[in-house]
């Protein structure tokens, strides 16, 4: 299919610009969708584009409503008439059906953030407009083959291999993993209390050291106390004698 001359111009730069403006617009935290939108897998530019663009218009129909007249209400709206447009320029085909043109293969439900969701419609306008600047040659719109076509059953072959290896040794892989906790609780206890024992030890030890230190300090105390004692009693009989020795002499004075 040709690409029609107004199709080169029905997207620019300035669509993509809005987008990026209503993504800054949008909360980071907080609220989450759920919407369904297109796993491009294997997909070429062209079929995921082609299955992607009615999906941004039910998106954005759905879960982007604001006050009428506001920044991003506008750009909501210039999204829209961006996609009607190429849809009634018949720049990108409807699916058709008849042709088995059902790409519900890779229809996945998503729940994010609104900013997620709109980084995926800034994805496939962004591959849109690469795909119509970047190429003269018609664009061949016919994808009934790849949406027939879908990747290998990556889940089956992750549970086959679970169930190989279960097989092969005889063991649950979650027993496997309830066993090592236990062991390792057993480990951690048991370094714990090795722990206690060294500590209680190290307290009885300071204890004793603490005691030993206390009957010295206790002797060495009662010795300077008897030291004391006994230099008082020495002082008390040196006076006695002085006292003595001056009586005798007033005696031998007096006679």
């Amino acid at each position: 299919m040709d690409i029609p001359g107004p199709c080169k111009h029905a997207i620019t730069m300035d669509h993509l610009l809005q987008i990026k403006q209503l993504i800054s617009n949008q909360l980071r935290t907080g609220c989450s969708i759920t919407y369904t939108f297109i796993e491009r897998k294997h997909l070429s530019v062209v079929c995921y584009v082609k299955a992607a663009l009615p999906r941004v218009l039910e998106l954005v129909n759905v879960h982007f409503r604001y006050v009428r007249g506001s920044g991003s209400a506008q750009s909501v709206v210039s999204l829209q008439n961006l996609i009607l447009n190429i849809y009634s320029q018949h720049c990108v085909p409807s699916l058709n059906e008849e042709l088995e043109e059902d790409p519900v293969a890779f229809e996945t439900q998503y729940k994010e953030s609104p900013v997620q969701a709109l980084q995926r419609v800034e994805e496939v306008l962004s591959l849109y407009l690469h795909l119509i600047t970047s190429i003269n040659t018609p664009v061949n719109w016919t994808c009934e083959q790849e949406y027939s076509s879908s990747d290998p059953p990556t889940v089956t072959q992750l549970t086959t291999s679970t169930e190989a290896a279960v097989g092969l040794f005889g063991q649950d892989p979650q027993g496997s993993s309830g066993a090592d906790f236990y062991r390792l609780g057993f480990i951690v206890v048991t370094i714990c209390g090795g722990f206690l024992v060294l500590l209680t030890a190290y307290c009885l030890l300071e204890r004793k050291r603490l005691q030993r230190q206390l009957d010295r300090t206790r002797k060495s105390s009662d010795w300077g106390l008897q030291v004391v004692e006994n230099y008082e009693i020495q002082e008390e009989v040196y006076q006695m004698t002085d006292h003595r020795k001056q009586f005798d002499v007033h005696l031998s004075t007096a006679f």
